[in-house]
């Protein structure tokens, strides 16, 4: 049962066309990954499916309802999850700030601060330290983890382990799985260490220039031999056909 849908969408800013009818899904239990080149639209797709960016045309369905006119607040109630790719933690506070900031609305909060840190033990181990002097990787799960304040469904990642070091990125990857194992699915934009990545979703949508030009399973993915081609964009036309 599908938990997410976009029937034709089209987004962009003000009246510049950037997606052009986007066919999506994502079922519950899923873990879907979005690749495809620098400017391809994907960070703007995520913002439209969070309500940041406008729908121009076409439908997001989320949970069988419409949402595609609902404020991004609404969508979080929902259980919407977002992670942006940059200025998603607040630098001067603390992280146990932080996290009391993403769950301000929460009567359990304390309960999901300690979910949080059965994830990410290394968060509260800084938990007294101000954001801004974390490591990469830490402030990564720190933005995961506010995000996870809310028990979203569905959690969206926009490049999550973009610029950091191979150790964190493989740390960051298995939190994000065993996230996914506990029953939330993901939506995840993958930018950088595509193959470890696409090693742990079950399928992969392939953008370029504003549309979907490959859908398929991750495996069918990782055994084309064209693969870094297609992570990269290239040969978009040969992949569509």
């Amino acid at each position: 049962m599908s938990l997410l849908t976009l029937d034709n969408l089209c987004s962009g800013y003000q009246k510049l066309e950037v997606l052009h009818n986007i066919d999506l899904f994502v079922d519950k239990g899923e873990v879907v990954n979005v690749i495809g080149a620098n400017g391809a639209g994907k960070s703007t797709l995520m913002h439209t499916i969070c309500g940041v960016l406008p729908v121009q045309k076409g439908e997001i369905t989320y949970k069988d309802t419409r949402i595609d006119s609902l404020p991004t607040y609404l969508r979080v109630e929902m259980g919407m999850g977002y992670v942006p790719q940059d200025a998603n933690i607040f630098p001067d506070l603390t992280v146990q700030e932080n996290l009391e900031m993403g769950g301000f609305t929460i009567s359990n909060l304390s309960q999901k601060i300690e979910e949080v840190f059965d994830y990410f033990p290394k968060l509260k181990e800084r938990n007294t330290q101000y954001a801004s002097t974390l490591s990469g990787g830490e402030r990564q799960m720190l933005a995961v983890g506010s995000a996870l304040l809310t028990s979203p469904d569905l959690l969206i990642l926009d490049e999550p382990i973009s610029g950091l070091s191979p150790q964190a990125s493989q740390s960051l990857i298995e939190s994000i799985t065993n996230i996914n194992k506990g029953g939330c699915s993901l939506l995840w934009v993958v930018e950088e260490n595509p193959r470890e990545s696409l090693s742990h979703a079950d399928r992969v949508y392939l953008l370029s220039n504003g549309k979907v030009v490959k859908e398929g399973s991750s495996d069918d993915f990782l055994a084309d031999e064209n693969f870094e081609k297609l992570f990269l964009g290239h040969d978009v036309d040969a992949a569509s056909e």
